[in-house]
């Protein structure tokens, strides 16, 4: 079915609402959903936001009675606010504030419209009875993403390019040196920091470093929109590069070896449910290999990974899902994988 995307206005803010074709009538008999959804950025622009992106259109696509408003500019609380309050007004029954400097934007929100499911990304900021806390198992992905690297690398050298050390990197970092030693006792990672969330030039520099030293195994950690600039230049260089978020080859379809994606229709579900049930109640998300939140692309017929090793590489990720690799307990969010 053809969709068409209606421009709202909404200052400076850039919403954009998606929906069946003008005059189609719902195909299904559930209660329509609107879901106000409130992005770091356009989908185009970065990993995190795609994946965002993808599980709204994955969702419409099995329900056309979903509706999606999207706004890709309210980074912080002072624009976000006031389109999450539009969004609301408008008829939002869902509300999703998918960073976490959002947070004191949805404890504000979340009292005035106790009617409506909410979620933000971050953890610790449960409120009855409805703000819930979402977040994904950084252990799990730094572990898979750099295990694969690892496997792939002729010397044991994987490189990984940082952004500000925020909590998620450092854990993802930490599940990354438990992969790599896995995969090869004997394997040595490189670290650098690009300090910027948003500077791709930034990042190409810090991944150009790592190539000059010889080293074509690289996982961009951010997820956010410095880590396109590397992931450029890997698909220039003909490296192998992993990051997080969605699949990250549409930057680099040829060097992006595995992205861990974020399915985050776990967490849309629950509150679809939730909104058409009536029953709400805020719970801590928290996406793994085992809950179906966190997946792999599967690997195209040109992959650089052989299929010895994508057979391998799948028993990883399903041994993390399984709880069969054991992990230390999460300093990122304590009692979640």
């Amino acid at each position: 079915m053809q969709r068409s995307s209606v421009k709202i206005g909404l200052g400076l803010f850039g919403v954009v609402v998606l929906m069946g074709a003008t005059g189609t009538p719902s195909l299904s008999a559930d209660k329509p959903i609107t879901i106000g959804l409130i992005m770091e950025a356009r989908p185009e622009v970065e990993p995190w936001s795609l994946a965002w992106h993808d599980a709204a259109e994955a969702m419409k696509k099995k329900d056309p009675s979903i509706k999606v408003i999207e706004s890709y500019e309210a980074y912080d609380s002072a624009r976000a606010e006031p389109v999450a309050r539009q969004m609301l007004d408008a008829g939002a029954n869902v509300l999703l504030l998918s960073t976490f400097v959002l947070t004191d934007v949805a404890k504000t929100l979340a009292p005035e419209y106790k009617q409506v499911p909410m979620g933000v990304t971050s953890f610790g900021v449960t409120m009855q009875p409805n703000l819930s806390g979402i977040t994904a198992s950084y252990m799990e992905m730094g572990y898979s993403n750099c295990w694969l690297l690892t496997k792939m690398s002729k010397d044991g050298r994987i490189g990984v390019v940082g952004a500000q050390k925020a909590p998620f990197e450092t854990e993802q970092f930490e599940g990354c040196k438990l992969g790599a030693q896995a995969a090869n006792p004997a394997s040595k990672i490189v670290l650098v920091n690009s300090n910027s969330f948003t500077d791709t030039q930034a990042n190409r520099e810090q991944v150009k470093a790592l190539l000059d030293q010889g080293i074509t195994e690289i996982n961009l950690m951010s997820g956010t929109e410095d880590a396109v600039g590397g992931l450029r230049l890997c698909e220039a260089s003909k490296a192998h590069c992993t990051t997080w978020g969605g699949d990250a080859r549409q930057w680099a379809p040829k060097s992006t070896v595995t992205t861990t994606v974020l399915d985050w229709e776990v967490v849309m579900n629950d509150m679809v449910k939730q909104a058409r049930s009536g029953d709400i109640k805020a719970q801590a998300f928290d996406l793994t290999f085992g809950n179906g939140g966190l997946k792999v692309p599967d690997f195209g017929a040109d992959s650089a990974v052989s299929p010895a090793l994508q057979a391998e590489f799948k028993k990883t990720t399903e041994d993390l899902g399984s709880g069969k690799i054991a992990l230390p307990p999460s300093k990122v969010h304590p009692g979640l994988r």
